[in-house]
């Protein structure tokens, strides 16, 4: 091949100019430049270059090729808030924005699984005793029961569900004032 700038003499050094894209999130580089010289224009260029036997280019060349194709893969999903990548998530520790919960979603899963062994809360809340806790959580189970008692036309097994479910919440009120006036 001609050299793109004298079209003289035989292309012997590849070029490959990285371009600034302002349009990528941290200003990624945008869609490489190349071009094929030869070693004159490169030495006009003031480019660094070296002469390389014939079978020794063709080497360089192929571990040219496979860098910029590893470089070219993306490394998950990247936040369109704040622009944090998978990579950086990874790399840092923690997120940049509230959006960046649903972006890397999936990837938080496994992390807190392994972190804390679960991957919702299961802990009281602050302010809350656990009394309180295990009630609001046997009133949830009532109501779920209840609901699917309805749903199945055990209209029976529902009324019971309802009556436990009223005599706990009408507990529940009591115990909050009880509370309330002590």
């Amino acid at each position: 091949m001609q050299c793109e700038i004298c079209q003289e003499n035989p292309s012997s050094v590849y070029v490959t100019d990285l371009v600034y894209d302002p349009e990528t999130p941290h200003g990624a580089l945008g869609t490489p430049n190349l071009q094929q010289i030869c070693t004159s224009c490169a030495g006009e260029l003031k480019l660094p270059h070296a002469d390389l036997p014939g079978q020794d280019k063709a080497v360089l060349f192929k571990l040219l090729q496979k860098t910029a194709k590893k470089s070219q893969r993306t490394a998950g999903p990247t936040c369109k808030t704040c622009g944090m990548g998978l990579t950086e998530f990874r790399a840092q520790g923690r997120l940049g924005c509230a959006d960046c919960y649903a972006v890397f979603g999936p990837h938080l899963a496994p992390l807190l699984l392994r972190m804390h062994q679960a991957t919702e809360h299961t802990g009281r809340g602050p302010g809350v005793d656990q009394a309180e806790l295990d009630r609001s959580q046997q009133l949830e189970r009532l109501r779920e029961r209840m609901d699917l008692a309805i749903r199945e036309e055990d209209y029976e097994n529902a009324a019971r569900l309802r009556d436990e479910l009223n005599q706990l919440e009408a507990q529940a009120g009591e115990s909050s004032r009880g509370a309330a006036d002590a």
